[in-house]
C-alpha cells in the first residue's frame, strides 16, 4: 500500500527530500547552498549515502534547521540517532522567520559555504567579546582564507552590531588617500562641500553610530607597507568614534598598541591513520568539494585516500591551494595531482574568472607579497628558501644573513612563522616560491646552498663529543630537530663532490644513528657515499672519506645484524685507512671488527685487533674508543673462562663510559656483563645493573638495550630457577626487538628460551625454538650460536637419539668456536651420556655443515 503524504518520512534522504520541497527548493538549489554537488545530493535523497559531518552541517545551515535543532539533524544524518528523534516536516510550512536584521549591513554573499573553520570563529568572537578589544588583526599567508572567514565572521555578528556591519574591500585600493572615499562607498555615504573627506566620514560616522557598529577592512598589507597614513587613519577612527570597532585583514600587521591579532593557519589535514574519515577533515572536504563542481561524480576511491592526504599535506591546508588543486580533479588523478605539486608549485593556477587575479594562482598570490617587501627582506627569504623543517636564530644569520629585525619584519608579514619552541619556518608553499625566486640568481643559490650545507655538516661534527657523553640525550635532540636540514646539506654535498666537508662529519652521524635507533637510515644515509667513492679514482683524500664511511656504515650494519655486510666494509676500511699513516683513522673499524670476530667464534683474531685498536686510543680524545677495547677483552677473557679478570676489565670499560656520561655505552657495559655475573653466581648484583639499564635505556628510546636487558633479565631468573619470570622476560625481549633488530640477538634470545622451556618439560616447543635459533645463526654465519643451539638440540636427543646426540657434543666441545663454556657444558653431557652407555663417548663423524643440513630438512 502507497505511504499516506501525510506520514512522516521513513529514511534521511526522504526527510531531505520533503524539507526541500517545503522550502520551495530544487535539488540545484539547495545544492548550491550547501556546497555539494548535485550528483551527491541526489545519492542522499536516494538514501544511497549519507553525508559527512561538515555536509550536514550545511545542509542544516541551508534548510534553516535552527540552532537548537541542529545538533540532533547531524547527529541523525550520520545514523547516530533514529529518525523518530528529527521533527517531521510539513508540507506547508514557511520558512522560519529571519532573526530581526540590524539596521543596515554591508557584506558580500559569499559564494561557496565556508568548511572547518568553526574553532577560529569561535576564537575570534572570544577575542572580540573582550570590552578593551577594537581592533582586531587577520593575519595570514596569501590564499589562507582571511577575506572568506572575514566575512563569515561579520556575517554571524550582526545581531551585535545594530549599528551596522560594513564590508570595506581595500585590494584594489592603491593608495592611502583613496581608502576613506573606498569606505564611504561601502556605507552608501555621500560628500558635499569643501569639507575635508575625512572629516565629513568621521562626522557621518560619529552621528550614525550610536550603539556599536564593525568595520571589516579587507586586504590592508599593500597600504600599510606604503606609508603610515593608512595606520593612523585606523587609530584615528578608533579614537575618534568611541562605538566603533574594526576587524581588519591583512598579511601583516599595523603595530598599533590597541591592536589584537588572530594568525589563521590552514584547514586540519588528515593523519594517513584516519584515511577512512577523510569527510571529517575540512582539508579533505574542501577538496572533494571543489572537485565534485567540477566534476559531479568525483569520489575518492580507497586507492586514492593516500594521495588526497599527501595533497593536502604538500599545501599544509591552505584552502586557496587547495581549491586549485582541486580544480585539476577532471583531469587528473589525486596521485598525478600531488606529483605535479611536488615537481612545480606554478601548477597550482586556475582560469576560473569570478576569481581575483590575485587568486588564480599560488604565485600571483605571492608575487602580490613579494612586491610589498624591500630589497633586503626580499633577499634573506629567498635564502631562507634553502633550509628544510625550520631553523633558528643562529643558522638563519650564519647561513641567510637574517638579522632579528628581519626575521622579526617577514614574521609580522606572515611570511615567516615563529614556532612554540622559539624556531622559524616558511610554509612550504611560500618556501618554494621563495626557492624559485633564488634559482633566478644561479650565483647566489650556489652561494647560499654552499653556505646552509657547511653550517649543518659542521653543526653534526661539533656534536661528536656531546653524543658521546652526559649530554648525549640532548645532542640527538638537537640532531633530529634539524634531520631535515642534515638530509639537504648530505645530500648538497653530494651533488657538489664536497667529500671534505662531509668527512668531518661521518663519525658523528655514524653515532648518532645509532645511539638514536635510526639504524636503517643510516645504512641508507652512507650508502650514496661509499657508492659514489668507490667509482672515483683512488686518491689519498678519497681514500680517507670512503674508510671512513666503510667503517660507519659497518658498524650500523653490525647493529642491525648483517654480519657479513659489516665485516666486508671494516675489513675494506682497515685496507684503505692503514696506508695513510694516521692511526688515529683506524680505531673505530679495528675496535669493531674485533667485537663481531670474537662474535664470530675467532678470538685469536678479535683479540689482536682490540689489542691494536687500544694501542691507537692512548690518547685523550680516543678514550672513549679504548673503554670499548678494553670492554670487549675483558668479555674475550671471559668467554675464554677466565671470568674474575674478565669482570675486572668489563668493569674498568664501564668505568670510563661512567665517566664520560655516555648512557648509551653504560646501558651496553651493564647488559653484556651480566653473563660474567651470572656464571659466578651474583644474581643480585647483575639484577641491580639490569634495572640501571633499562632505566637508562626507556630514558632514551633505546630498544636495542631494551630488549638486551630483558634477554639478560631471563638469563638471571633461568639461572636461579624462576622458569614462570625467565620465559616472560625473554617473550619481552623479542616483543622489544621486534623487527628493529635481526640476527645475532633474536637467535640468541631463543636459544635462552629454548633451553628455559626444556626445563618446563615442553620439549617439543624448545626443539621449534631451538631449531629457528639455528636458522638464524646460521644465516649470519655465527658458528659460536650455532654450537650453542645445537648443544640445546643434543641435550633433548640425549634419550630418543643418545647416539647422534654423542656425535654432536663430541664436535661442539672440540670445535675452535666454542668457547670455554660451551666446551664445559658439551664435556659435562658427554660424561652424562657415557656414564650411562660408554660406547655413546666415541669420536664424532660429524660436521656443523651435516648438523645444519640435518637438523633444519627434519
Amino acid at each position: 500500500m502507497r505511504r499516506m503524504k501525510t506520514e512522516s518520512p521513513v529514511s534521511f534522504g526522504e526527510w531531505i527530500k520533503e524539507r526541500r520541497k517545503a522550502l520551495d527548493l530544487t535539488q540545484d538549489e539547495l545544492a548550491q547552498r550547501a556546497g555539494c554537488s548535485i550528483f551527491a545530493l541526489r545519492k542522499i535523497e536516494s538514501g544511497e549515502r549519507r553525508p559527512s559531518k561538515q555536509l550536514a552541517g550545511l545542509l542544516a545551515d541551508a534548510l534553516q534547521i535552527s540552532n537548537d535543532d541542529k545538533p540532533t539533524f547531524i547527529r541523525v544524518a550520520r545514523g547516530d540517532l533514529t529518525m523518530e528523534r528529527l521533527r517531521a516536516p510539513k508540507p506547508d510550512s514557511q520558512p522560519a522567520s529571519p532573526s530581526p536584521q540590524p539596521a543596515s549591513h554591508h557584506l558580500p554573499l559569499p559564494a561557496t559555504p565556508l568548511l572547518g573553520r568553526d574553532p577560529e570563529l569561535a576564537a575570534m568572537d572570544r577575542i572580540f567579546n573582550e570590552p578593551q578589544c577594537r581592533l582586531l588583526t587577520l593575519t595570514g599567508i596569501g590564499g589562507i582564507g582571511k577575506t572568506r572567514l572575514a566575512i563569515e565572521f561579520a556575517l554571524q555578528q550582526r545581531d551585535r552590531f545594530p549599528d551596522g556591519v560594513h564590508f570595506v574591500p581595500l585590494a584594489s585600493v592603491n593608495s592611502a588617500e583613496s581608502i576613506v572615499p573606498a569606505i564611504a562607498e561601502a556605507l552608501e555615504f555621500s560628500f558635499s562641500g569643501p569639507a575635508e573627506l575625512k572629516e565629513q566620514l568621521i562626522k557621518h560616522l560619529s552621528s550614525t553610530m550610536k550603539q556599536s557598529a564593525l568595520l571589516v577592512l579587507d586586504n590592508l598589507e599593500h597600504l600599510i607597507g606604503q606609508s603610515a597614513e593608512a595606520v593612523e587613519l585606523v587609530s584615528e577612527f578608533l579614537e575618534r568614534i568611541p562605538h566603533l570597532k574594526i576587524l581588519a585583514t591583512s598579511r601583516e600587521r599595523m603595530n598599533l598598541r590597541g591592536e589584537w591579532m588572530y594568525e589563521l593557519h590552514g584547514l586540519p589535514v588528515p593523519p594517513v591513520e584516519f584515511a577512512d574519515k577523510l569527510d571529517e577533515y575540512s582539508a579533505a572536504a574542501l577538496f572533494m568539494q571543489r572537485a565534485q563542481h567540477i566534476k559531479p561524480d568525483f569520489e575518492v576511491g580507497e586507492s586514492e585516500r593516500f594521495e588526497l592526504i599527501r595533497i593536502c599535506r604538500l599545501v599544509e591546508g591552505v584552502p586557496l591551494a587547495i581549491e586549485l588543486a582541486a580544480a585539476w580533479a577532471g583531469m587528473l588523478t589525486c596521485g598525478e595531482i600531488a606529483r605535479e605539486i611536488e615537481a612545480n608549485v606554478d601548477f597550482l593556477a586556475a582560469s576560473m574568472r569570478d576569481m581575483p587575479e590575485r587568486h588564480r594562482s599560488l604565485r600571483a598570490s605571492f608575487d602580490h607579497s613579494w612586491k610589498l617587501l624591500s630589497n633586503p627582506e626580499r633577499d634573506v627569504l629567498s635564502r631562507l628558501s634553502v633550509f628544510h623543517g625550520g631553523f633558528d636564530r643562529l643558522a638563519a644569520e650564519k647561513v641567510a644573513g637574517a638579522t632579528l629585525p628581519l626575521l622579526a619584519s617577514l614574521a609580522s608579514k606572515s611570511l615567516v612563522r615563529r614556532t612554540e619552541d622559539g624556531r622559524y619556518d616558511l610554509h612550504e608553499v611560500i618556501r618554494q616560491y621563495a626557492l624559485s625566486r633564488l634559482e633566478e640568481e644561479p650565483g647566489k643559490y650556489l652561494e647560499t646552498r654552499d653556505a646552509h650545507g657547511s653550517y649543518y655538516l659542521n653543526f653534526a661534527a661539533e656534536r661528536e663529543t656531546a653524543l658521546k657523553s652526559a649530554r648525549q640525550r640532548h645532542a640527538v635532540q638537537e640532531m633530529l630537530g634539524e634531520m631535515d636540514n642534515l638530509r639537504a646539506a648530505w645530500s648538497w654535498m653530494l651533488q657538489r663532490e664536497t667529500f671534505d666537508e662531509g668527512c668531518k662529519a661521518i663519525r658523528s652521524l655514524g653515532w648518532f644513528f645509532e645511539v638514536s635507533g635510526l639504524i636503517h637510515e643510516g645504512i641508507d644515509h652512507f650508502e650514496p657515499l661509499v657508492r659514489t667513492l668507490k667509482a672515483k679514482p683512488a686518491a689519498p683524500a678519497f681514500q680517507r672519506v670512503l674508510g671512513e664511511a666503510c667503517t660507519q656504515q659497518g658498524i650500523l650494519c653490525f647493529r642491525k645484524g648483517l654480519y657479513e655486510r659489516a665485516i666486508s666494509l671494516m675489513e675494506e676500511s682497515v685496507l684503505l685507512l692503514r696506508p695513510l699513516n694516521d692511526t688515529g683513522l683506524l680505531v673505530d673499524s679495528l675496535v669493531y671488527l674485533g667485537i663481531i670476530m670474537h662474535l664470530n667464534g675467532e678470538i685469536e683474531r678479535s683479540q689482536a685487533l682490540l689489542e691494536e685498536g687500544l694501542s691507537y686510543a692512548r690518547e685523550p680524545k680516543y678514550e672513549w674508543f679504548a673503554a670499548y677495547a678494553i670492554y670487549n677483552l675483558g668479555y674475550i677473557a671471559s668467554l675464554s673462562g677466565q671470568y674474575a679478570q674478565g669482570r675486572e676489565q668489563m668493569m674498568e670499560g664501564l668505568r670510563i663510559w661512567r665517566r664520560l656520561g655516555d648512557p648509551h655505552s653504560i646501558a651496553l657495559g651493564l647488559n653484556y656483563l651480566i653473563p660474567t655475573l651470572v656464571t659466578l653466581g651474583c644474581f643480585d648484583e647483575a639484577r641491580t645493573y639490569l634495572q640501571e639499564s633499562l632505566e637508562l635505556c626507556q630514558a632514551s628510546n633505546n630498544r636495542w638495550g631494551m630488549g638486551t636487558a630483558y634477554r639478560h633479565l631471563g638469563l638471571v631468573a633461568k639461572a636461579q630457577g624462576n622458569l614462570d619470570e625467565a620465559q616472560s622476560c625473554l617473550h619481552k625481549s623479542l616483543e622489544t626487538f621486534g623487527d628493529y633488530i635481526i640476527g645475532w640477538d633474536i637467535s640468541q634470545t631463543l636459544i635462552f628460551l629454548g633451553e628455559t622451556i626444556a626445563l618446563t618439560g615442553d620439549l617439543p616447543k624448545a626443539r621449534e625454538l631451538l631449531l629457528t635459533a639455528l636458522r638464524l645463526a646460521r644465516d649470519i654465519h655465527s658458528a659460536p650460536l650455532m654450537l650453542e643451539a645445537v648443544i640445546g638440540l643434543a641435550s633433548l636427543d640425549m634419550r630418543l637419539d643418545p647416539e647422534r646426540a654423542a656425535g654432536w657434543l663430541t664436535l661442539a666441545a672440540n670445535h675452535p668456536a666454542a668457547n670455554w663454556k660451551m666446551k664445559h657444558h658439551a664435556a659435562r653431557l658427554l660424561d652424562q651420556l657415557a656414564a650411562s652407555d660408554p660406547q655413546h663417548a666415541g669420536e664424532s663423524a660429524w660436521t656443523l655443515e651435516r648438523i645444519l643440513e640435518e637438523a633444519i630438512h627434519s
